[in-house]
């Protein structure tokens, strides 16, 4: 009777030390609360990915995204921007946290004018539409570079028609061809003194110019 007794005993025990080890799993696996960020350079209202290196911690990881958001959930969520900004993210998870600097673009998308002509040009450009729109008017000398330009116009899909008028030696040109920039992405717009221009009140091949022949 006693052995039988003792031997329930330990039985229960181990039950218990298993149920116990397993309930508690999470706590012993999870070592770290690092995580990382997949895109290198964020847009807003893109869905951003934040990924924990460690995901042994089924749904308790706590994510704070910096902007006045949280999210209990698993070990990679999603969330998007709505402002552009640097935020700190953060990650705990078992009492240890880890956080992470975010940059936040201020659009949906970006462009760079590169102007390799030879001529000092005054740039208008605008996306979608000139009166609702995003709008920049900017100088940019011979060989040189505009900082980078963000831009949304959230209502129109995907992808943006660009609009653009050089005005050289105080009169106003524009490209023959319609430039499409698309959501989240990042694109340089070359000119050179072969680059084809026409006057922005006309229309057709024939008025096709040369940058170097303004």
């Amino acid at each position: 009777m006693y052995l039988k007794k003792n031997f329930l005993n330990t039985l229960f025990f181990t039950l218990t030390l298993i149920t116990f080890m397993a309930c508690n799993k999470n706590e012993f696996d999870v070592k770290t609360a690092e995580f990382s960020v997949t895109e290198d350079s964020v847009y807003l209202t893109k869905s951003t990915s934040f990924v924990a290196k460690d995901s042994l911690g089924g749904n308790e990881y706590s994510w704070d995204f910096g902007d006045g958001t949280t999210l209990n959930g698993k070990y990679n969520v999603t969330h998007k921007y709505e402002k552009g900004g640097t935020y700190l993210a953060s990650m705990t998870i078992n009492g240890i946290k880890s956080s992470k600097e975010v940059t936040v673009n201020k659009g949906t998308l970006s462009f760079r004018i590169l102007n390799k002509s030879s001529k000092y040009i005054d740039f208008l450009t605008y996306i979608d539409n000139y009166e609702t729109g995003s709008v920049s008017r900017f100088l940019v000398g011979s060989n040189s570079q505009s900082h980078i330009i963000y831009g949304s116009n959230l209502y129109m899909g995907d992808l943006h028609i660009f609009g653009i008028s050089f005005f050289i030696e105080n009169s106003e040109y524009t490209l023959p061809d319609i430039i499409w920039l698309k959501d989240f992405q990042h694109r340089d717009i070359i000119v050179t003194d072969s680059t084809k221009l026409i006057p922005r009140s006309s229309h057709g091949d024939s008025n096709i110019v040369f940058i170097k022949d303004l």
